[in-house]
């Protein structure tokens, strides 16, 4: 039985560069009961969808229905939804840290939402009921938290609160906007495990929004795929996973670590998502479609429904071809740069030998190890009594061409780690070489010198980039700094560079602003690359994209060091990712080395039990194909 029916929903949103179409004749049912998934990139029409439906999208040109509980949701008044949301429509939001109040403990909260909707209901049993919830889902010694304040509780634990308070009136539904993306892998299976355990509990219809399509296959029952706004797919996950319908759910499954369960490459989807600012004349996904035809660019298609339950917007009458992965770096490209390091290999040893009897710059020894660790602590606050041990006798060899994963969860010390590695953070004890020198004892002016020789990627493409300067700016600055480089030679070298990493050079006086996540991203591989480095350390690079985008990064970050042979540390809490990248893999729990070892070793057979809960949270079961998919036929074909 149907709890949400949605019908031919449109969403545009007037701006000052136009309207944007924003969803385009949406149509799908969910039951009651039933774990939905939205699925697709950012910018698909996910939350403006849900948002739209429930009255939260002030401004927006809403046409269609969406029936709920037989009051159709886009004809309602505004107190009629205020008294919907909450007591019987449920939100959890993506930022559970904005979304909760700093300056209210979470149990005013929560007790907040239930005398809201329920005035007559006294405030000590409110105050039962929010512990009660708490302790439902999973928040451990409720009555005494119940007044603890939101930064008081960790990433995951806050989101616990954020279900707490969406299913403490015991909603019919709830709407998850991306409740897992800020997580580690680990808080992402407690949370999902508790959302799934509310659903079968309480018999609660879940809508969960999300752009990882194996997150959806490991918890959802049905998903619908959207792109630019239109639903290309609709159905059960096990057929989405098995035998994807539409070309789009394809390349999704392609570009994530999930699906693709070992070491080989991953198929991005090429180019990138048109304007929502024009309606197109044929299929919104045809300039990306490696099946397109003459015939997507002319006519939109129809949407058909398969008799294993899918629903596709397709013109292809048989399975979608899979894309070929293709090299993130352009061969000429490559080749040139191979040809300038060797020449400035050779400039660099006829200097050294002409430079007798002048200070000798760092030198490097290059058959010596990248990095040594040694019985390395690190506390904050050391000698007081707010002291933290952050690390607790790491030992650690970064050889040269090794490309070493750091794994666990967030504050374990894996950043932390390599902060010190690189000169970043002073050790409180222990030792750390780098490129034979001890960290402890360096000079300023050698310092200075090691930065030529670590580079780092940081996780936010947004924050790490000045928004003010331009990009030939950004990328060219560690060549105007450790080289004086300027003029015509160092336009020359940040172009070079923006090719490298797959920009266009003609876009070097372009701002930040202008440019996608992932290219964002690039910008700042191209200036860790600027200096040819003997270590690049990359935290979190591809956390903050979407998987198609982190397809394409991780395959440059493979492609650069087989080309170039870059040593790398690459920090990640999770071990889907690391496994395309890394070598060697290195577990740190509670700033200890737990277990290391090759990264097939690790996954084959892990020893310690944290290695096996995040390889568990990590890796997802892909659904089986059910013999109903293996034997689908078209049954009907329905208006769009």
């Amino acid at each position: 039985m149907s709890i949400l029916q949605v019908h031919d929903v449109c969403v545009n949103l007037p701006t000052e560069d136009g309207v944007v179409h924003a969803v385009q004749h949406v149509s799908f049912e969910v039951d009651k009961g039933e774990v939905f998934g939205i699925v697709g990139e950012s910018g698909s029409g996910k939350s403006v969808l849900t948002q739209a439906i429930t009255g939260l999208m002030p401004g927006a040109e809403v046409s269609g229905t969406a029936v709920f509980d037989g009051m159709d949701l886009l004809t309602a008044t505004p107190k009629q939804l205020r008294s919907m949301r909450g007591n019987k429509i449920g939100m959890i939001f993506q930022d559970p840290l904005s979304s909760l109040h700093p300056y209210f403990t979470i149990g005013s909260q929560i007790v907040e939402v239930i005398r809201t909707h329920e005035p007559h209901t006294s405030r000590e049993e409110a105050r039962r009921r929010a512990i009660d919830m708490l302790e439902m889902v999973g928040i451990k010694n409720a009555d005494q938290r119940f007044g603890d304040y939101p930064h008081q509780f960790s990433g995951g634990m806050r989101q616990r609160v954020m279900i707490a308070m969406a299913l403490v009136l015991r909603p019919e539904m709830i709407i998850a906007d991306e409740p897992t993306t800020a997580l580690d892998v680990t808080i992402q299976k407690q949370v999902l495990d508790v959302l799934r355990d509310m659903s079968d509990r309480l018999g609660t219809t879940v809508i969960m929004i999300s752009h990882d399509l194996t997150l959806l296959g490991s918890f959802a029952d049905r998903a619908m795929v959207m792109y630019a706004g239109h639903q290309l797919e609709t159905g059960p996950v096990e057929a989405l996973f098995s035998r994807p319908a539409h070309p789009y759910t394809l390349g999704l499954l392609h570009s994530s670590p999930d699906a693709e369960g070992d070491r080989k490459r991953l198929t991005p989807i090429e180019g990138r998502m048109p304007s929502l600012l024009d309606v197109p004349t044929g299929c919104v996904f045809a300039p990306r479609c490696p099946d397109a035809t003459d015939r997507c660019f002319r006519e939109a298609p129809p949407r058909v429904t398969l008799s294993d339950g899918v629903t596709v917007s397709c013109w292809m009458k048989t399975d979608p071809t899979p894309a070929e992965a293709k090299p993130e770096i352009d061969e000429f490209v490559l080749q040139r740069a191979r040809d300038r390091a060797e020449e400035a290999a050779e400039r660099e040893a006829a200097a050294q030998a002409s430079r007798s009897g002048a200070t000798e710059e760092w030198p490097v020894d290059r058959n010596a190890p990248i990095a040594v660790v040694n019985d390395l602590h690190l506390t904050y606050g050391a000698g007081t009594r707010n002291a933290v041990e952050v690390l607790k006798g790491i030992d650690l060899t970064v050889n040269r061409g090794d490309s070493i994963g750091l794994v666990g969860e967030s504050g374990c010390g894996k950043t932390t780690l390599a902060r010190v590695i690189a000169g970043l953070l002073p050790a409180t004890s222990g030792k750390v070489t780098l490129l034979g020198k001890d960290n402890a004892t360096v000079t300023k002016a050698e310092w200075r010198e090691q930065r030529r020789h670590v580079q780092l990627v940081f996780q936010d493409p947004y924050g790490s980039l000045n928004p003010r300067r331009r990009v030939g700016s950004i990328i060219g600055e560690p060549l105007r700094i450790q080289h004086h480089w300027s003029g015509e030679r160092l336009k020359k070298r940040v172009q070079e560079l923006m090719e490298l990493v797959g920009l266009n050079p003609e876009h070097y006086n372009r701002y930040p602003g202008e440019f996608s996540g992932g290219q964002r991203q690039r910008i700042g591989i191209a200036r860790a690359l600027a200096l040819d480095p003997e270590l690049i350390i990359f935290d979190e690079p591809v956390s903050a994209l979407d998987v198609s985008i982190q397809a394409q990064i991780l395959n440059l970050i493979q492609d650069l060091q087989d080309a170039f042979g870059y040593t790398y540390l690459f920090i990640s809490h999770d071990l889907a990712v690391v496994r395309h990248v890394c070598s060697r893999v290195v577990v740190i729990e509670n700033g200890r080395i737990v277990e290391r070892g090759d990264t097939d070793r690790i996954y084959d057979d892990p020893q310690a039990a944290f290695t096996k809960r995040l390889l568990a949270a990590s890796v997802r079961a892909i659904p089986p194909q059910s013999p109903a998919t293996a034997s689908r036929v078209m049954v009907k074909e329905v208006a769009a």
